[in-house]
């Protein structure tokens, strides 16, 4: 038994016109230089926020290593010397006030025995700030408490001081900022 092609109709003669049509354009987007140029701003398009992104983040991370580094100095300070540095200096941790991204400050409080208050001010628009209180619960006993504080969305301002509860011995960030421990 021979089987034979079916005979060509009117749609299918206008289908096989169409197609290698198609297929020139398709080879002449794929594989030339313009199709090469197309196709990397389009995947650039793509790529560079997401790597923006990151540079952003790995700038944060910074100010976070930094603030984190500046309230464990700080408690060290209060077992040895019985309060708080109230300047980076006096810290002695080498962190210097000015990055390219931040600017770091010791903000002393009222009694600088009891509490003292770290910020990172970033530089450029579009990084979160950040803050950090460190607390002594009592004179008496050299413990401390201490939290860090992101801003919820970039900001030039850092985040208020967080809350100490004596009474839960806690530290709390306040609106607008979230805790990073």
């Amino acid at each position: 038994m021979t089987v034979l092609p079916n005979p060509p109709t009117p749609e299918r003669e206008e289908t096989s016109k169409k197609f290698p049509t198609i297929l020139l354009i398709l080879a002449g987007i794929g594989c030339g230089c313009f199709g090469l140029l197309i196709l990397m701003g389009i995947l650039a398009a793509i790529l560079l926020p997401s790597l923006l992104n990151q540079a952003d983040k790995a700038r944060q991370a910074e100010a976070r290593n930094n603030v984190g580094a500046m309230a464990r100095g700080q408690q060290a300070y209060l077992w040895e010397k019985n309060t708080f540095a109230e300047t980076l200096e006096e810290l002695g941790i080498g962190i210097q006030a000015n990055t390219q991204n931040y600017t770091y400050a010791i903000v002393p409080q009222s009694d600088p025995s009891l509490s003292v208050y770290i910020t990172a001010t970033p530089k450029k628009i579009g990084l979160n700030s950040y803050s950090a209180g460190v607390f002594r619960p009592s004179v008496e006993e050299g413990n401390s408490i201490w939290v860090i504080c992101e801003s919820d969305r970039p900001e030039n301002e850092p985040p208020a001081m967080p809350a100490f509860n004596p009474d839960a011995e806690t530290a709390t960030c306040p609106e607008g900022s979230t805790s990073l421990d």
